[in-house]
């Protein structure tokens, strides 16, 4: 590991920067064997060049007594031939040329035939041409090879260039099925072209341990990217997420996108990033920087580089008692119910459409008010997952959930008298969205974060008085995580938004409901009953649900997103409430999520037989799902 300290360029080092010290490769006892994670079939086998080890020096031996070469422009060369192995015939490493690329009389791989899916008779097995494909082109078809006998085709010029197997008479699957083979040599000895034939190789004996005598410790991950500063630098396909970050964004969040290498990382402000890979690789730091001053990249945090402010302040936490972990634990998944239909209210009070048309300028106002309510709705669908790792909390600490709608006018923050209300997204309720979800610099033990973080804390530290304390931590902690982001969503809807006037941009949701709307309505209100009463039911079952019930909640809320979506581009307010008593009548066996989904099922027969193709596509869906739902509720 290199010094943490900068070397030859003067940048400054991160405070509070944490630097690993490798202990485990130090460690004095060797532990026999490796991992059965190290193992090829459970590794990642990405081959360009790969993460775990390359699939390419897996395949180089695919045909037994020969080893191939893959990684050239010019084709799949053919570097080494087994000594006396029965499939190759007469040829020997004196056919492979004098070792040097330019050889003209280097043997290379012309064409390769063997079924590739198990549909394939074997009279229609497959010949691959290497004409004008590169060595991975080839190599991606030679991956595909079943086990069974195939056949290869060899020249002496680079495959790409070569004529395939278009010069054997009667076509390469035709000797391959009749077992023809052949060496041909000019009248010095050299190979002019060779047909041979053999059962695709087995790379693993029957101990499951690759071939010792084919693959050299070391060979499958030879041609992986080393030192790591090269590929850390040079590549550009986003695989590095964990180590690499790419693109990120300073520490308040205000510039973004920043480029993760930039050399100059001056502030304020920096120099946004470009996608233009030209343009931005000469602001990035080279090869013998990254060597010498690896320590000066931040840690990056939620997409931000956060450590370049320092460890800060801890906050003071007080610990909080088993009964008042309990109250805060109910309050706040009524809160994060609340929040959730304050932010599908705002999401539907937008006029945009659920998806945009092909070709739509980016930049039109349609474009511009469609990403603010999916920004939006990112937010609502996490809140969803919040209201459900809190009762599963509930849940684990054997209290009932809580599920229930909350009433209209339940205090939200209660020191500053913000409370439950279905508003439009108008300027002043985007603030308050913005204020809610902000993460203050201080610890504030009445705010949302504040009360988490208190739960958190108290249950780390008195694991002995929470069963599966470690459970109940991770999940806290994610909301804690998720939350964090919601700030930054709701400050890009406010950059969406900032050009337009509310009346631009706002529905308006005053509109009387007709006999339509008013079933439509009725629609919502089962499909919200039917929604919960999922939910309740999969939290009651625990780990026995399956995930079934969870399923159906999910498409429960699909129904009711679109239901709500098409009330409010008629200009009606979904109201978020559970059907009344009348509506869904109690059947024999009292079970109301059963009773709403035959209800439900019911009103979409009576809505799809009005008139509009499109009200009646809807309603057929919403059929389906529900009768699923039904059918398993009987079960």
């Amino acid at each position: 590991m290199n010094n943490p300290i900068p070397g030859s360029v003067d940048l400054p080092v991160p405070e509070g920067k944490v630097f690993p010290r490798n202990l485990t490769a130090r460690a004095d006892y060797a532990v026999p064997g490796n991992p059965s994670g190290s193992r090829p079939e459970s590794g990642v086998d990405n081959c360009f060049p790969g993460l775990e080890f390359d699939q390419r020096n897996l395949e180089k031996a695919f045909f037994p007594g020969l080893l191939f070469d893959f990684h050239h422009e010019l084709g799949s060369r053919l570097i080494g031939v087994i000594k006396d192995a029965p499939s190759v015939l007469d040829l020997t490493s004196a056919d492979l040329g004098a070792g040097i690329a330019a050889d003209p009389w280097r043997l290379h791989l012309w064409a390769v035939c063997g079924r590739t899916t198990v549909d394939q008779p074997e009279s229609q097995a497959p010949v691959f041409h290497a004409t004008s494909r590169t060595g991975l082109a080839l190599w991606r078809h030679v991956h595909d090879l079943l086990p069974g006998r195939i056949a290869i085709l060899l020249g002496p010029t680079p495959g790409s260039l070569s004529p395939g197997a278009y010069i054997v008479p009667d076509g390469l699957n035709a000797w391959r099925m009749g077992n023809q083979t052949v060496v041909e040599r000019d009248a010095n000895g050299r190979v002019e072209a060779a047909v041979l034939i053999a059962d695709r190789a087995d790379y693993l004996d029957p101990d499951g341990v690759i071939g010792p005598d084919v693959y050299l410790p070391g060979e499958l991950t030879r041609s992986l990217c080393a030192p790591w500063q090269y590929d850390f630098r040079e590549c550009g396909c986003y695989y590095w997420a964990a180590s690499k970050p790419d693109i990120s964004a300073s520490p308040d969040g205000r510039f973004r996108p920043l480029n993760f290498q930039r050399s100059d990382r001056t502030l304020p402000p920096p120099k946004l990033d470009t996608p233009n890979y030209g343009d931005r690789a000469g602001d990035e730091l080279d090869h013998p920087a990254l060597i010498t001053n690896w320590n000066v990249l931040p840690v990056v945090l939620n997409g931000r580089e956060d450590d370049i402010l320092g460890p800060g302040t801890p906050f003071e936490v007080e610990e909080m008692t088993y009964e008042q972990v309990i109250v805060e634990l109910e309050r706040l998944a009524d809160v994060e119910h609340a929040l959730c239909l304050e932010y599908l209210y705002a999401h539907y009070s937008l006029n945009a459409p659920t998806a945009l048309a092909p070709g739509t300028n980016p930049e039109s106002p349609i474009a511009r008010f469609h990403a603010a309510a999916t920004e939006v709705f990112s937010v609502a669908v996490d809140e969803m997952r919040h209201l459900r790792w809190v009762n599963e909390v509930l849940g684990v600490l054997d209290r009932p959930h809580k599920l229930d709608p909350p009433p209209l006018g339940m205090p939200i923050q209660p020191q500053s008298g913000q409370v439950f209300e279905l508003e439009r997204l108008t300027a002043a309720q985007l603030d308050w969205f913005i204020k809610v979800e902000s993460t203050s610099a201080e610890l504030n033990p009445q705010g949302i974060d504040g009360m988490y973080i208190r739960l958190h804390h108290t249950i780390e530290k008195r694991p002995d008085l929470f069963p599966q304390a470690d459970r109940l931590s991770h999940l806290i902690k994610l909301i804690i995580d998720e939350g964090v982001d919601h700030f930054e969503r709701f400050k890009a809807v406010k950059g969406h938004l900032a050009e337009f006037s509310e009346d631009e941009y706002l529905r308006k949701l005053d509109k009387t409901p007709d006999p339509l709307d008013q079933r439509l309505l009725q629609l919502a209100d089962l499909n919200y009953a039917v929604l919960l009463g999922t939910m309740k039911e999969t939290m009651a079952l625990g780990d026995s649900a399956g995930g079934v019930l969870i399923e159906h909640a999910r498409r429960a809320m699909t129904n009711l997103h679109e239901v709500n979506h098409l009330l409010a581009s008629r200009g009606v307010a979904p109201r978020f409430q559970t059907p009344q008593p009348t509506v869904v009548a109690a059947l024999a066996d009292g079970r109301a999520t059963l009773a709403a989904a035959r209800a439900a099922r019911q009103l979409q027969e009576t809505v799809g037989s009005l008139d509009g193709a499109d009200l009646r596509g809807m309603m057929a869906r919403h059929q389906a799902t529900t009768e699923a739902l039904i059918a398993d509720l009987i079960l």
